[in-house]
């Protein structure tokens, strides 16, 4: 283990110390927010998104990539009037419509009960976000190579959406507002924005100027460009799903416990080799130590690019409490394949030790339960059982008193069952005990067939599709040991604190859980 990560322990998926101290600070950030702000939706938003990186494989990443430098970089083909006019003309009309619906439905919403110069600047600024979504959709649809390549493009898609003119409604009057006027103004900082800020900034004497007209653009051409390598990896991640699946376990070790803060993320992986400005130190250098424009793009794309990396990839560690019991079932966290000297531990100890012996009394107990406690549920058989406990051994009546107990200090959900109305956690209980007793049966059988392969071979080891099996069956025992002890304990914590069955607000999930059984 190491204490921060570098390039070639991440490739090698080297634990650090500060990328476990990440993913515990994530998930207490996380579920401290939940609490605070009394909401759930974002753990279910991390949920969700978490499988669009851990499905990443070497062939998505390949593809990926190249989808990404092919569109911006390493296409020469330049979108004009005479040498593309198809695709120039419907970069105009997608942009324009999706512009025109941005003004006409923010018009609609903030410009209603505006009037004088309030109505002008409102509609200023409708005026300016239809401009740079214009600018955002030109660069995701289809307006490749480099971005400076892209603003005749632009400026005709402004155009369009600013020729929109917004019917509101101000006091019973109808009021004619000439959003297209202000988009035409947007059409200007566009233009002098993308290709002549520092003859702007010459002629207006100050940089001030060159920032403030160059701004609106420079954000919608971030967006714009971080949308489309967004789009890019979702799309070169579903090409290859079952590439993808099969890196899922080796993706999650990284991003849990190699991936820290001191790895920098890149907009597309394994872009940077190609052109630095893709990557995030290119950007911290510009920052530190170029020009006064250098650093104000800077400011501009470094959030833009980065932060959602940087935050989703926290959102991934934040969620490890979730998946990294899949990943354990699966075998995902033994990155070496087994020796036959282990095999042949794995199946005598699950044939002859003593603490397997142990879970075979518990597996037998928790079926006794099962059978005792759901018959005592009905009235019809209790007198019989009453009469039957009488002549019964002496530990079969003490476990009939400590059922007794639980029920009396109103915990009658741990070991009381009623086979017709379980609780979660009873479910768990009772399926550990199942795979217990299958293991039992199916792990003597593997025994007595690796017995007779020792007497032809004496170094003969257990089959590998039984070793799997084996260990497919322990994993998820110890997944629904661990499972059942969580659970059990929240119930047991609820009961015996008096929470009200009604949980709300970040609690909710847990009435769901917990709420009939309180």
């Amino acid at each position: 283990m190491r204490w921060t990560s570098t390039p070639e322990s991440v490739e090698n998926n080297e634990p650090t110390a500060l990328a476990i101290a990440e993913t515990v600070l994530a998930i207490a950030i996380y579920w401290g927010i939940a609490w605070a702000f009394d909401t759930h939706w974002h753990l279910l938003l991390s949920i969700c998104v978490a499988p669009l990186l851990l499905l990443r494989s070497n062939e998505s990443t390949e593809k990926g990539k190249r989808w990404f430098l092919d569109y911006y970089w390493d296409n020469k083909t330049k979108i004009t009037r005479k040498e593309t006019p198809g695709r120039f003309w419907s970069l105009i009309s997608l942009a324009g419509i999706i512009g025109a619906a941005c003004a006409y439905g923010l018009a609609q919403t903030l410009l209603m009960d505006r009037e004088g110069w309030a109505l002008f600047a409102g509609a200023f600024g409708v005026g300016l976000l239809a401009m740079m979504m214009g600018i955002i959709v030109a660069m995701m649809a289809g307006a490749g190579s480099r971005t400076v390549e892209v603003m005749e493009v632009v400026s005709e898609a402004v155009e369009v959406a600013g020729a929109v003119e917004v019917e509101v409604k101000v006091e019973g009057a109808r009021v004619g507002v000439g959003v297209g006027a202000a988009v035409a103004v947007a059409t200007v900082t566009t233009i002098v924005g993308a290709e002549a800020a520092a003859a702007a900034a010459a002629a207006a004497g100050s940089v001030t100027g060159s920032i403030i007209l160059s701004l609106p653009v420079l954000i919608s051409l971030a967006i714009g460009v971080w949308l489309r390598s967004l789009a890019v990896r979702m799309g070169a991640t579903l090409r290859h799903p079952l590439a993808g699946i099969k890196a899922l376990p080796t993706n999650w070790w990284r991003i849990l416990l190699a991936v820290d803060s001191r790895h920098l993320p890149e907009l597309v992986p394994n872009t940077s080799a190609h052109d630095e400005e893709l990557s995030l130190s290119y950007w911290i250098g510009e920052l530190r130590a170029g020009d006064v424009s250098a650093r104000f793009i800077s400011i501009v794309v470094i959030p833009i690019f980065f932060l959602p990396a940087f935050l989703y990839r926290w959102s991934l560690k934040s969620t490890c409490w979730l998946y990294l019991p899949l990943i354990y079932l699966g075998g995902g966290l033994r990155r070496r394949s087994h020796t036959p000297e282990e095999k042949a531990w794995l199946v005598a100890g699950l044939h002859e030790s003593r603490v397997e012996g142990l879970r075979r009394l518990l597996a037998i107990g928790v079926t006794a339960s099962l059978c005792l406690t759901t018959a005592l549920e009905y009235p019809a058989l209790q007198a019989g059982i009453q009469q039957s406990l009488a002549d019964a051994p002496k530990l079969l009546l003490f476990y009939h008193r400590v059922i007794a107990l639980l029920e009396h200090i109103s915990l009658p959900h741990l070991w009381a069952f009623d086979l017709f109305d379980l609780a979660p956690w009873q479910w768990l209980n009772l399926l550990g005990a199942a795979i217990t007793f299958t293991l039992y049966f199916y792990s003597d059988r593997v025994h007595r067939i690796w017995t007779l392969a020792k007497e032809r071979d004496p170094n003969a080891a257990p089959e590998d599709v039984q070793i799997a099996r084996l260990l497919r069956m322990v994993r998820l025992r110890d997944l629904c040991a661990i499972l059942y002890i969580l659970l059990a304990f929240g119930y047991a914590f609820l009961v015996l604190e008096g929470i009200d069955k009604g949980l709300l607000g970040w609690l909710a999930p847990l009435g769901v859980v917990y709420g009939p059984y309180l």
